[in-house]
């Protein structure tokens, strides 16, 4: 688990714009899965922090350089609704796209919120 002081130093452009977030990461991954659990997870927390809001109340849309997306979110909702898009599955509070690209993904989220 990263700490949010190896997060800040990292240069992620972070994106609170919108009823959700969106993390533009620095960094390439082999599989959305591997960025998933080796960063993801830890993103989750630190924009809980940033925002002020419960852990489940985080809704995250995280792209790697690589464009690997995952989109974190406690409630299964947003990723249900995903799910009718894309046909990508849940694990725990986690999706994985490897070859959608990030634009449709947070186009799809936007649909939700209006």
């Amino acid at each position: 688990m990263l700490t949010n002081k190896e997060i800040d130093a990292m240069n992620i452009a972070f994106d609170f714009s919108n009823p959700f977030a969106i993390a533009r990461v620095p960094l390439n991954f082999k599989d959305a899965e591997t960025f998933a659990l080796d960063f993801v997870y830890s993103l989750g927390p630190y924009v809980a922090d940033k925002l002020d809001i419960g852990y489940s109340d985080v809704v995250l849309i995280a792209i790697s350089k690589n464009n690997k997306v995952v989109v974190y979110s406690v409630n299964s909702r947003y990723r249900d609704w995903l799910y009718h898009y894309f046909q990508k599955p849940s694990l725990m509070y986690v999706q994985f796209y490897d070859d959608i690209e990030p634009e449709l993904i947070i186009e799809k989220i936007k649909e939700l919120y209006k």
